[in-house]
């Protein structure tokens, strides 16, 4: 039973991301391109994407709206060296937004905050095939209560915080990459933790880890199992720049099997040059895994509905600056 999972996790993998588009910059491919032909080891960079609405009403009639203050951002930095058979990437990004409607005495709300760092390191064995190391690093950064605000008030407790949770995995493997547009990343025996340090969050049993009561759960989850990850880039039209990265994960020593139970990341990004190193960007995140509960509605209390089978989605729309350094 496991062999024909993996099969099939494997050829999946395959068949997805030929099928679906995904790009880089095309001005940082260019440049690229050009630090390899002059033998430079580093290519360094990194992109800030801001989103600010603002609105403010004085004496406003009745029904006119109420004050409303927004910002967000998509920063990112990157770190790649090539150098004879030797590859190694690293990217780190933080995607933040928040918002405050009424009174300035309101606290604000959370929108998004995704703090995600990974790095591959791999040896060339082969024309295209490489044997590497995947390292991936997923938290948040700030603190968020039950209602989504950022502070601490009376009916509300904290739900999550940094390394409250956190994913992270270590996964050896073969790196093959079909050319500058494509590469697969498998590796059949990865290890996987979800960590959940703060006791007050871990025992809500809402983020993964091992949970059999309030009083009785653990703070760190450990798998092993497959993991696979394809990146896809191009760029049409000169101007629009699409990018997917699809990773999924599948444990061996979990209590169910069956796809149902596979862990599915999937982020694009279509990107839009509107002059050089500026762009326009709608960045898409799709998730499924069923250790972790979503709210898929409110109950008549106003209370969350909460459930492990529904798809995790995220989209966003900015403005993004990008810099070679």
């Amino acid at each position: 039973m496991i062999k024909k999972t993996l099969f099939f996790f494997v050829t999946l993998t395959f068949v997805v991301n030929f099928l679906t588009g995904q790009a880089d910059n095309a001005r940082l491919a260019e440049i690229n391109k050009q630090l390899i032909k002059a033998d430079t080891q580093w290519v360094k960079g990194g992109a800030l994407g801001l989103d600010l609405s603002q609105l403010a009403l004085i004496n406003p009639k009745v029904g006119g709206g109420e004050n409303r203050l927004a910002f967000g951002s998509v920063t990112s930095l990157f770190a790649n060296y090539a150098k004879s058979k030797i590859a190694w990437e690293n990217l780190l990004s933080w995607q933040m937004a928040m918002q405050r409607l009424g009174s300035i005495e309101n606290p604000f709300t959370k929108n998004i905050d995704i703090l995600r760092f990974g790095s591959k390191a791999g040896f060339k064995v082969k024309d295209k095939l490489y044997v590497a190391v995947l390292g991936t690093f997923e938290s948040l950064v700030l603190k968020t209560y039950s209602d989504f605000s950022l502070s601490s008030k009376e009916g509300n407790f904290l739900q999550a915080s940094f390394l409250s949770p956190a994913t992270v995995t270590l996964s050896p493997g073969i790196d093959y990459k079909f050319n500058d547009k494509l590469s697969v990343f498998i590796s059949p025996a990865s290890y996987k933790s979800i960590i959940v340090m703060d006791d007050e969050i871990a025992k809500l049993g809402v983020h993964g880890n091992p949970w059999r009561s309030a009083s009785d759960f653990d703070n760190i989850k450990h798998e092993l199992g497959a993991n696979a990850r394809a990146l896809y880039k191009n760029t049409f039209m000169k101007k629009l720049n699409v990018s997917s990265d699809l990773s999924l994960f599948y444990n061996y020593l979990g209590d169910n099997h069956g796809f149902d139970y596979m862990d599915v990341i999937w982020v694009n990004n279509f990107s839009y040059e509107l002059i050089k190193g500026l762009s326009i960007n709608l960045l898409l995140d799709a998730r499924w895994d069923k250790d972790i509960k979503s709210i898929s509605g409110y109950d008549a209390e106003g209370k969350s509905i909460l459930v492990n089978d529904r798809w995790m989605i995220a989209e966003a729309l900015y403005v993004k600056y990008t810099h070679i350094f």
